[in-house]
Parts: structure tokens; sequence; C-alpha cells
């Protein structure tokens, strides 16, 4: 009887230790798919939405956190806004206002448009690039500084910003497609293999228990 009492014990906690692997790789998973069906359905954008998440941003010191697709959105929009004459200064106006309801990034940049756009709209980028600490937000201020003392335009100076972010997504979408099956081995393999193998051995622990209390 103790014995059989100890093999139960051992299934349900190796059970225990399969369930908790799977649901630290759900959440992996969930947490993907939730980030892409929001870049996808705009009223996932919505405030009610991303209240708590802007909440829980404002409460930290910072830095803030803010996916590569939103600023490839930000440069985009940017991008277009100035191919349609806009001076720098209206092209962030009008971004600020597009991105008002799109969390703690839209806030931060309607704070630095308000107080920075018209003094010197180049540091509404650097503001946002120390608040998110964006390497592409840093880089695409100094490719406007480099327009604005000649050699290209606006334009063409957001044009290489946005590809340049554009390579970097698709890069991070490889590695983790890449990365995908290596981190399902494991729960596969013990969601898998090990129920098959408890079951092929129960009869074997069963006889040998049975053999020992005889």
């Amino acid at each position: 009887m103790i014995l059989n009492t100890g093999l139960g014990f051992l299934l349900v906690a190796f059970a225990s230790a399969l369930l908790l692997l799977m649901a630290g790789d759900l959440s992996y998973w969930a947490r993907r798919i939730w980030r892409v069906q929001r870049q996808h359905r705009r009223w996932l954008r919505k405030p009610s939405f991303s209240l708590s998440l802007s909440l829980r941003e404002i409460r930290r010191p910072g830095p803030f956190r803010v996916e590569p697709w939103e600023i490839r959105d930000f440069l985009v929009g940017l991008q277009l806004a100035l191919s349609l004459e806009e001076g720098l200064a209206g092209a962030l106006h009008q971004m600020a206002e597009q991105f008002a309801g799109r969390g703690v990034f839209g806030q931060r940049l309607m704070a630095h448009v308000q107080s920075k756009a018209a003094i010197s709209p180049e540091e509404v980028l650097k503001g946002l690039a120390e608040d998110f600490h964006s390497e592409q937000l840093r880089e695409a201020r100094t490719r406007l500084t480099l327009a604005r003392e000649g050699g290209m335009s606006y334009v063409e100076a957001m044009a290489l910003s946005v590809e340049a972010i554009e390579h970097e997504i698709r890069a991070k979408v490889g590695q983790e497609i890449n990365r995908a099956p290596d981190m399902l081995i494991i729960p596969m393999g013990v969601g898998v293999f090990f129920p098959a193998l408890s079951l092929g051995l129960y009869p074997l622990v069963g006889r040998l228990i049975s053999s020992l209390s005889g």
C-alpha cells in the first residue's frame, strides 16, 4: 500500500511538472498572438484595451517599453505626412493626433510635441529615444538633423529609417521562427514520450510491487 501511494505521488509530481512547462510555453505564444492581433485589428488598440497597460507604464520611472512595429508605424506615418509637404513640426503634430489613443507611446509623443515641436522638431525624436531607449529613433533623429543641414530631404531621411527598422523586424521574426522548434522540443518530449513511457512501465512496476508485497 505504501509503495502504491509513493508511485501515485511520483506520477502526480511528473504530471504537475509537465503542466508547468506547457503553461510557460502557452503563455509565451499567447503574448505573441496578442501582439500580432493588436497590430492588425484597430479595435484592440482602443483606450479601453490599453488603459491598464498605460497606467502601469506611466507609474514606471522609465525607460518605457515600445514594440518595434509601433516605432515603424510612427516613422511610416511621419514619412507620409512629410511627403504631403507638411513641415516637420506640422507632421509631428499630425502624428501626435493619430497616436493619441495608442498607449504610453502616444502619450509621450504628445507631451514632447507640445513642449518641443515649435522650438526644435528634431528634439521630439530625441526625447522619445531617451524615453524608450530606442536606437531606431536616435538614428531617425540624426538623419533628420543631417537632412536639415543639407544633402537629403526629410522624406528621404525617413525612408532610410523605415527601411532600417523593417529590416530589423524581419531579422527578429526570422530568429524567433528558427528558435520555435528548439523551444517546443522539451514540452513535446515530456508531453508525448514520458506519458507513453510511464504507461509502458506501469504494469512492470505493479508486478514488482506485488512481488515485493508477497
